[in-house]
């Protein structure tokens, strides 16, 4: 999914060299993309933990269906596809949804959801659609 780069805070400074205090600018490591402007309160998750955590969640039964990474790195997620079951005589395909945000606009979310994440738009629509998270 071309998701095996870092994250890191870097300090930030005025252009006559004074660093900005209680900021940090988060930098994708491989060729120094500006992700997005966080206080010093922010955490970076890096995407390798993101994938070891949904590993955990995931358990025997479900695979990796999709991930991927908008603006540019900013956000990312990953989608894993769990057993299928009936709701109501239907067949439903439930998903488990990680996504982080490395912008600092958005916290580290996982949900439960039937929608097929594979775009900016199905991703919206899963998060705004659920109820846990």
């Amino acid at each position: 999914a071309g998701l095996d780069w870092d994250v890191e805070g870097r300090d930030i400074f005025t252009d006559n060299g004074i660093k900005i205090e209680g900021y940090k600018a988060n930098t994708r490591v491989t060729d120094d993309a500006i992700l997005g402007i966080v206080s010093n309160r922010y955490s970076i998750v890096q995407n390798r933990d993101a994938f070891s955590f949904t590993d955990s969640l995931i358990g025997n039964g479900a695979v990796y269906e999709t991930a991927g990474s908008l603006r540019g790195g900013k956000q990312v997620w990953m989608l894993a596809k769990t057993d299928q079951m009936k709701i109501l005589g239907d067949d439903v395909d439930p998903y488990i949804c990680f996504t982080n945000s490395h912008d600092g606009m958005g916290a580290v979310k996982c949900i439960m959801t039937p929608v097929r994440v594979v775009c900016n738009n199905t991703l919206s629509f899963a998060l705004s659609s659920t109820r846990r998270s």
